[in-house]
C-alpha cells in the first residue's frame, strides 16, 4: 500500500493495456460500475479491500513510482496504473 505516492501527489493515472496504450480509470467502470472516483492505483486497492476482495498491490521496479500493478483475482483483475509520460514513450518506438 502507498505505491502511489512514489509519483507526484497530484499526478494523474491511468490504466495501461497489454499492447501499451492507456485509457482512462473511468474505462473500468464496464468491469466494476460502482466504481466511484477513484483516481490512482491506492484509491482502486482501498475500495477493493473496503468490499472485502482480496488485493496486492506493487510498484513496478523500473518505473521509479511511475507505474503499479494492482491484482484482485476474484475479478480476475491485473491492473497495470501508469503515469501519461509512460503511455507516451510506449506509443512511440
Amino acid at each position: 500500500m502507498g505505491a502511489a505516492l512514489a509519483a507526484d501527489a497530484g499526478s494523474q493515472w491511468m490504466l495501461m493495456s497489454r499492447h501499451g496504450e492507456c485509457a482512462e480509470i473511468a474505462s473500468l467502470k464496464r468491469r466494476i460500475p460502482d466504481l466511484g472516483d477513484v483516481r490512482d492505483p491506492d484509491s482502486f486497492a482501498k475500495l477493493m479491500r473496503e468490499r472485502g476482495h482480496q488485493v496486492s498491490s506493487s510498484e513496478i521496479p523500473e518505473s521509479k513510482g511511475k507505474a503499479v500493478e494492482v491484482k484482485v483475482p476474484e475479478k480476475e483483475l491485473s491492473l497495470i496504473f501508469v503515469v501519461p509520460e509512460l503511455c507516451k514513450k510506449t506509443g512511440t518506438k
